[in-house]
Formats: structure tokens, sequence, C-alpha cells
């Protein structure tokens, strides 16, 4: 299966003045229009998930695929 696009998001909260703010905001974030395989985009999960989070503790996921016809 190849994924014609991506975007993956990771939202986290920010302190202020020694306090944990109530919203969160985006943190880091990685688009590409570039085409990639399923099997690479797994990795590249498993990469950026211990790349940008480490051991702070676990994130929630949530994944939303769309499938589109081709124009011909």
């Amino acid at each position: 299966m190849h994924i014609d696009s991506y975007k993956i998001f990771s939202y986290g909260t920010e302190w202020k003045n020694g306090k944990k703010s109530k919203t969160e905001t985006i943190r880091h974030m990685l688009t590409s229009e570039e085409c990639i395989r399923g099997k690479e985009l797994i990795r590249l999960l498993e990469q950026l998930e211990e790349t940008w989070h480490g051991d702070y503790g676990d994130k929630d996921c949530h994944v939303e695929i769309t499938f589109k016809n081709r124009n011909t």
C-alpha cells in the first residue's frame, strides 16, 4: 500500500511561570505530499514517537484515513 500524503501532529501543554497551561498546542508537526509505503509510515511513526516524546509518558494516538478516487 502506498500513502500519497500524510500529516502528523503532536499536541502538548506548555509551562508558564511554573504552571501548566490548560490548553494544548501543536508542539511538533510533520507533513508531506510525497508518496510513502505503509510499512515505512509505521516505522516513521515509531521513530517520531520516540524522538518527540522519549520517556515523558504515553500519548493517545488518533488516526484518520481517507481513500479517494484517482483523477483519470
